[in-house]
């Protein structure tokens, strides 16, 4: 499901249009109290010496970083869901979630989630092809060096992933692995709960040829129609976790307010992740923002998608200033806006284009003339 990047057909996402999206709910309920966990003690001055680097912040911006940075040093272990929600609404977005900028490296830079896990900001996520291509593309994204996998049940080739990472030799604590769930046409609770448990058994099932034997993420493919459903669908996801069977949870194409269908619990596991269509050209203005409140770090899927000519004409001339292509200053500004993104590609060549972005930053203008080419405005 996780689309992106191919030439040609880098922009679309096959994988997506299998299984429709329920209806989606827009309405702009104010956040619950956020969940617990936020930045681990490093990941605060991640955040002074990432943001700080970017010099597009204003002088009283820089000094709340640094103090907030410094309230985040002292916490002994996870953080309260009062002080996770006041941090998090306390930071300049940009400095939120807290990336590295530590120059080239194996699996580019990462963000911490609010469970203190790191995630690598560029992921594969594999698409439609048979087991045999899947194992040999998943060879080559970690040759390369990707450190994020996301293997779907959708794109039917979780067995193809296991078996190319197992043939890797790249031990298993040095990638961070995802699978997804199906159970968005449920239509009540029991049901939702139901298709979800068997989502999950699925999962580890097919990962377990290759010798995995827990993922670091499960994520919800579609949120099902209503609340009650929904919170069957991660009823079924917290038992999971419990188990050790996944060290943290995800969704996908959540609104804010079907996030608030789970966060109206307060002892429930916040959502890491929520993956979304975020893309030059085409993004929602707040999705970033919203989910930021909350204690989520937004995914970009289909990364490159942009229906924007404009956009992608912006980035190939700023993408000459750095010596890099529009390919890479779309990827960068989706990271400079506080997300991350999932990547597609059958060529070596993009796969190495696709991580070669964490060595230059964009400044506050070339990011303003690049946002002013949404369509979603």
């Amino acid at each position: 499901f996780l689309c992106g990047s191919v030439r040609h057909d880098r922009h679309r996402c096959p994988v997506r249009a299998m299984a429709p999206l329920a209806a989606p709910r827009r309405a702009r309920r104010s956040a619950p109290v956020v969940a617990a966990g936020a930045a681990v003690v490093g990941a605060a001055m991640l955040a002074v010496r990432s943001a700080l680097s970017a010099r597009t912040f204003t002088a009283p911006q820089q000094q709340q970083v640094v103090a907030q940075s410094a309230e985040l040093q002292e916490a002994p272990g996870p953080l309260s869901r009062s002080t996770l929600l006041r941090s998090s609404a306390m930071l300049p977005a940009a400095a939120w979630p807290f990336a590295a900028s530590a120059g080239a490296k194996v699996g580019g830079d990462a963000v911490v989630l609010n469970n203190k896990l790191s995630f690598p900001v560029a992921s594969f996520g594999l698409q439609v092809y048979d087991d045999a291509t899947a194992e040999e593309l998943t060879k080559t994204s970690l040759e390369v060096g990707f450190r994020n996998f996301f293997a779907s049940v959708l794109a039917r080739n979780q067995k193809g992933f296991a078996r190319g990472f197992k043939a890797s030799g790249v031990p298993r604590e040095d990638v961070f692995i995802c699978g997804s769930v199906l159970s968005n046409q449920a239509t009540d609770f029991n049901s939702a709960y139901g298709l979800t448990k068997r989502g999950c058994d699925e999962n580890l099932k097919a990962f377990a040829v290759g010798g995995i034997d827990y993922v670091d993420m499960i994520m919800l493919d579609y949120p099902c129609r209503d609340c009650d459903s929904i919170r069957g669908q991660w009823k079924a996801f917290e038992e999971m976790l419990a188990s050790g069977k996944t060290k943290s949870l995800a969704v996908s194409n959540f609104s804010p307010a079907q996030l608030d269908c789970i966060l109206q619990d307060k002892s429930a596991t916040v959502p890491t992740v929520n993956q979304l269509p975020y893309a030059v050209g085409s993004f929602g203005p707040t999705d970033v923002e919203e989910n930021r409140k909350r204690g989520i770090i937004v995914q970009a899927w289909s990364p490159l998608s942009s229906g924007s000519s404009k956009g992608k004409r912006v980035c190939k001339e700023i993408g000459q200033k750095y010596g890099k292509s529009g390919t890479q200053v779309e990827l960068r500004w989706i990271v400079q806006s506080g997300a991350t993104y999932s990547m597609q590609t059958k060529k070596r060549s993009h796969f190495e284009e696709d991580l070669n972005i964490f060595d230059f930053q964009l400044t506050q203008e070339e990011m303003d003339k690049i946002s002013s080419s949404n369509s979603q405005r």
